[in-house]
């Protein structure tokens, strides 16, 4: 009976002006004409072959011609489909159970929505990010939320092409050149920490505390740190998503190497500058 349904609604689809006719189950079924839509399908056509069809015909039909929408507005041919969508619901619906409203509410793909604008932008930031060698410290540096936005001007030559390749991407890219460029030595410890500031609110949250660069890409060339993103109370349901620091560097040989850029970034969650900003917004500022 499905083929049935499908082949009768790919005539009205396609407007075919030739005689309609199907095989199904060893039985043969045919109008001698067309029918025009000018001329009406008897109603108990029409109801015999709209619970056959899924959600998206039904809706077809219903955009046919006042009779057809008059019809599939039964909520039992909704019902049909919804028994196929979700059997369970069927079987001990809540009150006042409207299917028709059901799948339309549910069926239909999510529409993914832009993000309002930020209460918070990069001019209202300031970025206190600390380094240290052995317990050594070798950078300390305040940086303005707008001179880590602007990233690298210029990339250094002989720079891997994933690298090169994220220079070039869309994304949102926190990042800053590293002068003088710092020498170091591959294996002994790095840790570092982020304290941000927000001018806005005169308050500071803790972006990493004291991480450890314990993984190295080779293939990138960098070096990563990450810690966990501590939340205001007022969004309790939000958590494990991560900053990641990134030490940018080249290969100088003898186990040696220079640091010309870091990136701080925040790649489980957010990408746009817009999803950077709300991300940031929501910290445990105090």
């Amino acid at each position: 009976m499905q083929d049935i349904a499908n082949t009768w609604i790919f005539c009205i689809h396609t407007g075919s002006s030739n005689p309609v006719s199907w095989r199904c189950r060893g039985y043969c079924i045919s109008f001698s004409s067309w029918i025009g839509m000018e001329n009406e399908f008897p109603d108990e056509v029409l109801k015999s072959v709209f619970p056959l069809l899924d959600g998206k015909d039904l809706v077809f039909c219903m955009l046919v011609c006042r009779q057809w929408r008059e019809i599939a507005k039964d909520d039992y041919f909704w019902k049909c489909i919804c028994s196929r969508k979700w059997p369970s619901i069927c079987k001990q619906p809540p009150s006042d159970t409207n299917y028709q409203k059901l799948y339309l509410t549910f069926s239909q793909p999510q529409i993914t929505q832009n993000l309002p604008v930020p209460r918070l932008t990069f001019g209202d930031l300031v970025f206190y990010i600390d380094m240290w060698l052995e317990g050594s410290l070798i950078f300390s540096q305040a940086i303005s939320g707008c001179t880590l936005r602007a990233g690298l001007q210029c990339a250094p030559r002989g720079i891997p092409d994933i690298l090169a390749a994220h220079l070039k991407s869309l994304d949102c890219i926190l990042m800053l050149e590293v002068e003088p460029k710092l020498s170091i030595p591959m294996g002994p410890t790095i840790n570092v920490s982020v304290l941000a500031h927000r001018k806005d609110s005169n308050k500071m949250a803790c972006i990493i505390n004291k991480s450890t660069f314990d993984y190295i890409d080779s293939n990138a060339a960098r070096a990563l740190a990450y810690e966990y993103l501590r939340f205001s109370p007022g969004h309790p349901f939000i958590s494990d998503i991560r900053a990641w620091m990134s030490l940018l560097f080249l290969y100088k040989g003898n186990n040696i190497i220079e640091v010309f850029g870091i990136e701080l970034d925040f790649c489980d969650a957010a990408r746009s500058e817009t999803e950077i900003l709300w991300l940031l917004d929501m910290l445990d500022w105090k």
